[in-house]
C-alpha cells in the first residue's frame, strides 16, 4: 500500500497476553509506513476498555487470552470494535478456525508463526476494506464451494450428520466449542477412551480422513 505522508497513519490496538509478543508486534507494526500502534493490552477486559477509549482503525488480537479463549474472544472483540475491522492471530490451524471467525465478522485470520512475514500485508489489505486470509485458506474455501456445487442433490456429501448417533452429535458439538477430549469426557460423564472412540466413529461416518477435518467441520456448525 502506498502511503501519503500528509495523511495520518491508521491506528492499531494490539491485544495479546504474552508480553514479548505484544512488544514484538508493536515494534514491527510501528515500522510500517501506513499505521502505528496506539496501545497494547494483555487481557480481553483490558482490550475491550482500550477499544472503547481509542476506537482504533484496526484491532490485532490473539484468540487465546488469559481471561478468554477461542470463539468467545472473537465474539467479544468483534462486538466491541464493530463496525471497525479485527485481525485475529492464533496458534491454531487456520483451516480449523479461519472460516468460522470470518463468518463471525473478523476481517482476517493469521497464524502466529506467519505473523512476521505477513502481518503488514494482512493489515494493509484489511485497511483497504478487503478480507485477508492465507493462500492455503483461500484454496480451501474455494474447494469447499466447488464441492458443494459439484455434487448432485441426492448424493451423500462428506459431512452428512444423518448417520451420527445422539451421543456422537453431542461429542461433535463439544468439539466445535473447542473442548478437549478430557473436558468432553468430564462433561458427558464418560472416559477419555470412550470419547476417542466416538471421535473415530464420527470421522468414519462423516467421510473425513484427518482429525483436523472433524474440528473444522464441527466449528463451522457452531
Amino acid at each position: 500500500m502506498n502511503h501519503n505522508p500528509a495523511l495520518p497513519k491508521a491506528t492499531i490496538l494490539v491485544i495479546d497476553d504474552h508480553g514479548i509478543v505484544r512488544f514484538g508486534l508493536q515494534t514491527l507494526i510501528d515500522t510500517f509506513p501506513t499505521c502505528r500502534v496506539v496501545d497494547s493490552r494483555a487481557s480481553l477486559q483490558e482490550g475491550v476498555a482500550a477499544i472503547e477509549r481509542y476506537k482504533p482503525d484496526l484491532v490485532v488480537c490473539d484468540m487465546s487470552l488469559g481471561d478468554s479463549k477461542g470463539l468467545e474472544t472473537v465474539r467479544a472483540v468483534v462486538k466491541a470494535q464493530n463496525p471497525r475491522p479485527v485481525l485475529m492471530l492464533s496458534m491454531h490451524d487456520e483451516i480449523i478456525y479461519a472460516e468460522q471467525t470470518l463468518a463471525m465478522g473478523v476481517k482476517g485470520y493469521l497464524m502466529k508463526e506467519h505473523a512476521q512475514a505477513y502481518v503488514q500485508q494482512a493489515i494493509d489489505t484489511i485497511l483497504r476494506g478487503e478480507i485477508w486470509v492465507s493462500a492455503q485458506v483461500s484454496t480451501y474455501l474455494l474447494n469447499r464451494m466447488m464441492r458443494r456445487t459439484g455434487y448432485a442433490s441426492n448424493t451423500r456429501l462428506p459431512g452428512d450428520v444423518s448417520g451420527l448417533s445422539k451421543r456422537e452429535l453431542e461429542v461433535l458439538e463439544k468439539i466445535g466449542a473447542g473442548k478437549t477430549t478430557k473436558e468432553i469426557a468430564f462433561e458427558l460423564g464418560l472416559s477419555p477412551r470412550t470419547i476417542d472412540i466416538h471421535r473415530s466413529n464420527i470421522k468414519k461416518k462423516l467421510g473425513f480422513k484427518r482429525s483436523a477435518e472433524i474440528m473444522a467441520f464441527a466449528v463451522s456448525r457452531m
